[in-house]
C-alpha cells in the first residue's frame, strides 16, 4: 500500500520505494513494483478528486512531486501535471527552492523535475487552466535548457521512461477541467446543474475582455475554488464589475446593433 508521509524523512522513503520502484539501496523491486505502481496511480487519483477522498498537507505534495520526478512508471509520472492542478486548487504557491534547491543541477532528478515544470507550464497555459501560483516564473528561468520541450510530443526523464506529453495532458484535464471545456463547479450547484461544460470558445472570448489573471479568477468562480483574500476583493472590485457590465440586457442589445453577422464567428475564431 502507498504510504501518504507526514515529512520529509520517515514515511517519505515508502513513498520513495513504491513510486520509483527501488528500495534505500536502490535495488529494483519489479515484480513488487508492478502492483505497488497500481496501487499508487489509484491513491494519487483519490487524491486528485475534487471531492478529496484522500487529504494532504502541502509538505505532502511537494513530497510527491519530488518522488514523481524519479517513478519508474509513466502511469505515475503522467499524475505530475494534475499534482500541480491541485496546488492551483488550494491556493499552494510554489517555490523554485523547495522544488529544486536540495539538488545540484547535474543532478537527474533535478533535470526531471525542471523538465515537468516546464512542460507543466505550458500544458496549463495550452488548455487555459489556472496553473498554481510562481509555476509560470519558474518555467520562464528554465526556458533556456528546456524550450525544445515546447515542441516535442514526450519528455525523456533522465534515467528514467520516455511520457507522451499528450497523457501528461490527459491527466491534467481529466482532475483540473478539460483543455478547451473549463467545467463549472458551483458553490452551491444544483442536482440539475451539478457540472456544466463551456465550449472551447469562452476562452477565446474572455481573452479577448480579460487579463490572464482575471481570467484566472473568472475560472476559479466557475469551478467554485477557493479564492484568496486578496483575489476576492480583487475580483468584487473589478472583475465582477465587468461580468455585470457585460450581462447587462441593454449592453447586449447595443451589442447587436453594432455587431455585423460575421462578428461573432471571428471573434470565436482561434488567434495565430
Amino acid at each position: 500500500m502507498w504510504v501518504i508521509p507526514t515529512t520529509r524523512t520517515g514515511c517519505g522513503a515508502g513513498v520513495r520505494q513504491v513510486v520509483t520502484g527501488v528500495d534505500d539501496e536502490g535495488v529494483s523491486k519489479s515484480d513488487a513494483s508492478k502492483d505497488a505502481s497500481r496501487d499508487a496511480v489509484e491513491i494519487l487519483n483519490s487524491i486528485l478528486e475534487p471531492s478529496g477522498q484522500r487529504q494532504v498537507s502541502e509538505t505532502q505534495i511537494m513530497i510527491i512531486l519530488d518522488a514523481l520526478a524519479g517513478a519508474q512508471d509513466p502511469a505515475l509520472v503522467t499524475r505530475f501535471s494534475a499534482i500541480l492542478a491541485l496546488c492551483a486548487r488550494r491556493d499552494i504557491e510554489l517555490s523554485s527552492q523547495d522544488l529544486l534547491g536540495r539538488y545540484w543541477e547535474s543532478s537527474p532528478k533535478r533535470q526531471n523535475l525542471e523538465k515537468l515544470l516546464f512542460i507543466s507550464a505550458e500544458l496549463f497555459q495550452r488548455a487555459g487552466i489556472p496553473a498554481p501560483r510562481n509555476l509560470a516564473q519558474i518555467a520562464e528561468s528554465l526556458k533556456t535548457r528546456h524550450a525544445g520541450l515546447s515542441l516535442s510530443g514526450e519528455v525523456q526523464l533522465t534515467g528514467g521512461p520516455r511520457v507522451a506529453v499528450a497523457d501528461l495532458r490527459a491527466a491534467l484535464t481529466q482532475f483540473a477541467g478539460t483543455a478547451n471545456q473549463p467545467s463549472m463547479a458551483p458553490e452551491n450547484p444544483s442536482a440539475a446543474d451539478h457540472r456544466r461544460v463551456w465550449s472551447a470558445h469562452l476562452p477565446r472570448l474572455l481573452d479577448l475582455l480579460f487579463s490572464e489573471k482575471q481570467k484566472e479568477l473568472v475560472f476559479k468562480k466557475l469551478r467554485g475554488q477557493h479564492l484568496t483574500k486578496t483575489e476576492r476583493e480583487y475580483y468584487s472590485r473589478v472583475v465582477k464589475k465587468k461580468l455585470v457590465a457585460i450581462a447587462d440586457g441593454e449592453m447586449q442589445e447595443v451589442a447587436a446593433l453594432l455587431c455585423k453577422p460575421g462578428d461573432r464567428a471571428a471573434a470565436r475564431a482561434p488567434r495565430n
